[in-house]
């Protein structure tokens, strides 16, 4: 069985960006890998990854957060240090309202002279309403099955996956991921489920359709046709009327004239 639940009306593998727009100010080739989602949904918690370029050492970042309202939004701020290490994890909770998160990072390092070489970057994120993809999924033999990945696609565009370490002879498991809406397409969509081992299927259809937004109202379409119906049948009544000559009585009724003599 294939369901939703969260959606208005009605990834996590999302893209993943990889930036790389640094200014560095003392070393061009000082550039930091930074990467991150660009949606997530609202409460979320995610990774920044921070990737310093190596060779140098006493590396740093510092991150600064900045949007419309963050309440329970963490963290307030992010500094870190290390001598030999370059690679650095922001952990990130998502706010509680629907926004885009801007995020200042600054990363600096020392070359082999000693001189500081620093890089600036600015990264941004959606935040969206959450929505939840279900589905039941069923062991259809007599062995337990271990290691399954169970897929989730809309459009035929994958949103996101879900490991499931076992699942027992003969049963069933429900499981469920959560994505942004704002990865979801507007308007009519489908849902397919898919398991990577041919023993597990999913309970009922593995699939469904389903509509994200407003649905569009066609009740207009049926008034202006019932108005040009009622329109056409009066241009015809009035055109037969117009076709319809009635004869005054005084024509109806000729007098006879009188013979004349010869």
């Amino acid at each position: 069985m294939v369901s939703l639940s969260g959606l208005s009306m009605v990834q996590n593998n999302y893209s993943v960006n990889n930036a790389n727009n640094s200014t560095p100010s003392t070393a061009s080739s000082f550039s930091p890998a930074i990467s991150y989602p660009s949606f997530v949904y609202k409460g979320e918690k995610f990774n920044i990854y921070v990737n310093e370029t190596s060779g140098y050492h006493n590396y740093s970042v510092s991150a600064y957060f900045g949007g419309t309202n963050l309440t329970n939004f963490s963290p307030s701020g992010y500094h870190e240090s290390s001598h030999n290490n370059s690679k650095f994890v922001i952990g990130v909770r998502a706010p509680s309202n629907c926004q885009t998160v801007y995020v200042n990072i600054k990363s600096t390092a020392l070359n082999q002279t000693n001189s500081t070489v620093v890089s600036s970057n600015v990264i941004n994120f959606n935040v969206s309403n959450p929505v939840k993809l279900n589905a039941t999924i069923k062991n259809s033999v007599s062995s337990p099955i271990y290691n399954i990945t169970v897929g989730y696609s809309i459009n035929g565009v994958s949103v996101g996956s879900k490991h499931i370490d076992r699942i027992g002879p003969n049963s069933t498991s429900k499981i469920n991921i959560t994505v942004p809406a704002a990865i979801i397409p507007r308007g009519k969509d489908t849902l397919f489920i898919s398991t990577n081992n041919p023993d597990i299927t999913v309970s009922g259809k593995s699939s469904t359709t389903f509509y994200y937004g407003t649905p569009p109202n066609y009740s207009w379409i049926y008034y202006i046709a019932a108005v040009a119906v009622a329109f056409a049948i009066f241009l015809l009544l009035a055109s037969g009327r117009r076709n319809t000559v009635r004869v005054p009585k005084w024509k109806r009724r000729k007098k006879k004239l009188p013979k004349t003599k010869s």
